[in-house]
């Protein structure tokens, strides 16, 4: 009901082009030629996920097609009801991830599996694969179209009071992380009670110890300001957190073969180009945190890499993985 009544809502003041007017616009082409969309995310302005939406409207409104406007914050709701935006057909491309599309293409859960490629680079690689091609079709018989999956914002960690340096560690800890079984099973597989809160209740979760800490990416970390209150970030680097662009089916259709072909391989572009920038700016964050006070703790992965072997067996994903590897060269 509650979704209902947000999609009802964005529709309503699409249509009255007034929809959530907060000074966000970057750039624009406001000729009447120019086709609307939005591009949304959860993160603040100065997250590096967000640096990448608002190059990648730049970059779309510069082309004269587009009049793109970013929606940081959260502004048009929590990651998956603006994906169930897009699918009613709100012309809005949204960051997400490949655990939560998980739910409608189980198979593309595989991306997100902890400890899966040996760096980001890879993720520039995953749509010539053969694999991606039926992802792709699978989430058009959905209602979904992917637009990229090589964003990328950093590599996941424990942010708690305490150093972490085996699964142990962990043991009757409550850890924070985004809901879907992919990532509850891999937390739990680490060690800790794997708890779901939105990102944006997460700083309040750990003040008033809703939970005790969470698995957060350095730029998160900076961002949302989780270094006030918690005083070790345990580098075990398991998820690399993918922000996977989708746009709905009933949008992406409306538009010419020259707009979707614009609209994918900018964003690819874009967010290629934004993956240097998290590197650089994760550098400057970690010095700035430990300013602040903050000790980050290297640790050896191993056990952890490890501990989540199982959970590649228990979603499913074994063959898969081999499936993947050989296509990308691993």
């Amino acid at each position: 009901m509650k979704k209902n009544l947000i999609i009802l809502v964005v529709l309503s003041l699409l249509i009255s082009g007034s929809i959530f007017a907060n000074g966000q616009q970057e750039g624009g082409d406001s000729s009447a030629s120019a086709t609307k969309v939005f591009i949304a995310g959860t993160s603040g302005k100065e997250d590096t996920q967000s640096m990448g939406h608002f190059d990648y409207a730049e970059r779309l409104n510069a082309t004269g097609m587009f009049n793109a406007e970013v929606k940081i914050n959260a502004v048009m709701g929590e990651t998956d009801d603006v994906t169930e935006q897009a699918i009613q057909g709100v012309p809005v491309i949204n960051a997400t991830d490949p655990g939560r599309l998980a739910a409608y293409v189980p198979e593309f859960g595989l991306v997100q599996m902890p400890y899966l490629l040996p760096d980001y680079t890879y993720l520039n690689k995953i749509r010539d694969t053969d694999l991606y091609a039926k992802w792709d079709k699978e989430f058009e018989a959905k209602g979904l179209k992917l637009v990229t999956v090589n964003g990328y914002s950093g590599v996941r960690s424990w942010v708690t009071d305490f150093p972490v340096t085996k699964p142990a560690d962990l043991k009757g800890v409550k850890i924070r992380t985004i809901g879907s079984d992919l990532f509850v099973n891999s937390v739990n597989a680490m060690g800790a009670i794997a708890t779901a809160l939105p990102w944006a209740e997460t700083y309040q979760g750990m003040e008033q110890g809703v939970v005790d800490g969470c698995e957060a990416q350095i730029p998160g970390i900076y961002s949302m300001r989780f270094y006030e209150i918690k005083s070790h970030v345990s580098l075990s680097e398991h998820f690399t957190l993918i922000a996977s662009m989708v746009t709905g089916t009933k949008f992406f259709n409306t538009l010419t073969p020259e707009q979707q072909t614009t609209l994918l391989d900018t964003a690819f572009d874009a967010y290629k180009d934004n993956q240097e920038i998290v590197v650089s700016k994760s550098k400057d964050y970690i010095k700035e945190m430990e300013a602040a006070g903050v000790t980050f703790v290297e640790i050896d992965k191993t056990p952890f890499v490890e501990a989540v072997q199982p959970v590649y067996v228990k979603m499913g994903f074994s063959e898969l993985k081999d499936e993947l590897y050989a296509e990308l060269g691993l």
